[in-house]
């Protein structure tokens, strides 16, 4: 039995975006026992993805991440006697962690690896991931995300839902105005129209999620709508949250991870792209929108704080916004 070892520990959207890869690993390796190294933190998404035999998790926040945690994950990577192994981080602490797993086939960027493919051109993550795999004799080409839910926890989101008030019937809008940055972050009181815009022209019941950091940030939002709204903040674990985003009928989101969430789990999506960068990270497919503005600076470098005014986020207006999410309601669900 073949032995592969898929690394990538960044942050939840980065996790996500590494599905198509790992589909089409076992689809070429349809035997094999394939496991994946990932931060603890974003593990969840993983969770019941039928493509892995196992899910190893790194803690980022160990006090000791760079001694004790390291040699700790070491251990477990040499009793799998791995034999290919898959660095979708590329970064020097993942490298050395395939080359001293043993691995004797390990693909990669760096000098540490057996087949070196360096990162060309400004393309979409999932096609970086694809440059690794066709190096090495793999085919891939389907770049839709995966996330797998089970009817428990889809259950359960009706059950959040049914407490909480939301009608089956009515279209259903989620907004999640954080980012994780907060130059990310489109303003709230723009979020704030288009949710009384939604509720005016389509009866929509507008959802406000958020993460456990952002209470306030979804209060504020919900606060300055002058129609009802209904918020998840702070109270949802991810596997919660993306139940609860794939019962939406729309998803308005900045450029964070629960955006690579909804195009993971098929619902439509209307992203707001600042700083960051699009051709890198949107939500591909034709259900999907991006909105966003040429500028000089963009995309700047990721998580820098010395931006003064945060142009490309406040370049984007309500009504652009408004007719994207009017477009993608006509589209896909009112077409």
């Amino acid at each position: 039995m073949e032995k592969i070892l898929l690394i990538r520990l960044s942050s939840l959207g980065d996790i996500v975006l590494t599905t198509p890869a790992i589909r089409a690993v076992r689809a070429h390796y349809p035997t094999a026992y394939i496991a994946m190294l990932v931060a603890k933190q974003s593990a969840d998404v993983l969770r019941q993805n039928p493509h892995l035999n196992e899910i190893i998790q790194f803690n980022r926040s160990a006090k000791d991440k760079d001694t004790g945690e390291m040699l700790r994950i070491l251990r477990i990577l040499r009793q799998r006697k791995f034999v290919m192994t898959f660095d979708f981080q590329r970064k020097l602490r993942t490298e050395l962690l395939m080359y001293l797993s043993g691995a004797s086939e390990r693909v990669g960027k760096g000098m540490l690896c057996t087949l070196r493919v360096p990162e060309h051109g400004n393309k979409h993550a999932t096609t970086h991931y694809f440059d690794l795999l066709h190096a090495a004799g793999i085919p891939a080409e389907d770049h839709q995300l995966e996330m797998f839910l089970s009817n428990t926890e889809r259950a359960d989101a009706c059950y959040t839902f049914e407490e909480a008030g939301i009608s089956e019937i009515q279209l259903k809008v989620g907004l999640f105005p954080g980012a994780g940055w907060k130059l990310r972050e489109w303003m709230p009181e723009r979020f704030a129209s288009i949710g009384d815009r939604l509720v005016q022209h389509y009866d929509a019941q507008v959802l406000i999620f958020g993460g456990p950091k952002e209470s306030e940030l979804v209060n504020k939002v919900k606060n300055l709508m002058q129609h009802p709204s209904i918020t998840f903040a702070g109270n949802l674990q991810i596997r919660q949250l993306a139940a609860c985003i794939e019962k939406c009928d729309l998803f308005l989101t900045n450029d964070t991870g629960p955006m690579h969430i909804a195009s993971a789990v098929g619902t439509p999506t209307v992203a707001l792209f600042g700083p960051g960068n699009h051709q890198r990270f949107q939500p591909l497919g034709e259900i999907h929108r991006i909105i966003r503005h040429d500028v000089p600076c963009s995309p700047c470098k990721q998580f820098t704080e010395k931006c003064k005014d945060n142009i490309c986020m406040k370049g984007i207006t309500v009504d652009e916004v408004w007719d994207g999410i009017c477009s993608t309601i006509s589209d896909n669900i009112f077409g």
